[in-house]
């Protein structure tokens, strides 16, 4: 039986957010990688670090960080290469959904807020473009993005609808997904 973490579409997608973590373009992924880009959205929304807003996200980070570490620094140096971050997200949250809910959602539901500026349970289009900017989402890919995820065309995105697409992103090995579009295109 394959197993999702086999999927070539999968692995595509979680090379697109190994793009957003490393931050420093180093090649891998470490805790303050995760920690830069919080504080990079934190900017990016205008919002402090020490604001509820802002200790959620950063603790989201870091408990993401957790648990990818502890299924995958196979050398123990506190940094995912390309292999290991992909061996890392199969592992914690591909392999074991349930840890998803546990680890990677409050992380999500933290961004989500965040983007929320307004506080009306939505995203609108400029503040998901603010989000895949900071992300380094292609600009050409970020209008169609929005537009995909937007499945009753209201021109905002439900804090429901952005989880679901989250999870569907980084779960789901259905090729026509919806939220396969998170961050454009996956080819």
């Amino acid at each position: 039986m394959t197993t999702l973490s086999g999927t070539p579409l999968l692995h595509r997608k979680i090379d697109v957010c190994f793009g957003h973590f490393d931050t420093d373009d180093n090649g891998s992924v470490d805790r303050e990688d995760l920690l830069t880009l919080g504080a990079q959205l934190l900017s990016k929304f205008g919002e402090p670090v020490t604001s509820p807003k802002g200790i959620a996200l950063m603790d989201g980070m870091a408990r993401f960080w957790d648990a990818l570490v502890a299924v995958s620094d196979q050398d123990g140096d506190q940094r995912l290469s390309r292999d290991e971050y992909r061996s890392a997200m199969t592992g914690a949250f591909v392999e074991d959904p349930g840890n998803f809910d546990t680890a990677f959602r409050p992380l999500a539901e933290a961004v989500c807020a965040l983007l929320d500026t307004d506080g009306d349970g939505a995203v609108d289009e400029r503040e998901f473009e603010a989000w895949q900017d900071v992300f380094r989402t292609a600009p050409g890919d970020r209008a169609e993005a929005f537009r995909r995820l937007d499945a009753d065309g209201d021109g905002k995105l439900s804090v429901g609808e952005l989880l679901a697409a989250v999870r569907e992103y980084y779960l789901s090995p259905d090729a026509d997904a919806t939220g396969n579009w998170l961050y454009g295109s996956v080819g």
